[in-house]
């Protein structure tokens, strides 16, 4: 699988796995980036799907949720004309 995406600054990636029964166990790496190095690493595991699609389509809404709600409470992420920066 391996499917790379950015969303908000973080990079996200498929890391799911095929289980011995042909379904999918939906994995994702979430990465913060500081320039050209990591701030922050996140691996989520969810549940087991029965296809590659509802896998992918789980882990994606998983990690944007994620990564919404730590940007909510990064207050560095936020532009600084931002009301609540002050």
């Amino acid at each position: 699988m391996n499917s790379r995406h950015v969303y908000q600054g973080y990079a996200f990636t498929d890391v799911s796995t095929r289980t011995e029964d042909g379904r999918y166990r939906a994995r994702v790496a979430i990465v913060s980036l500081d320039g050209t190095r990591t701030r922050s690493q996140r691996f989520i595991d969810l549940d087991i799907y029965r296809t590659q699609e509802e896998a992918l389509d789980r882990l994606t809404a998983a990690a944007k949720r994620w990564i919404e709600s730590e940007t909510d409470k990064d207050r560095l992420s936020r532009p600084t004309n931002s009301p609540d920066f002050q």
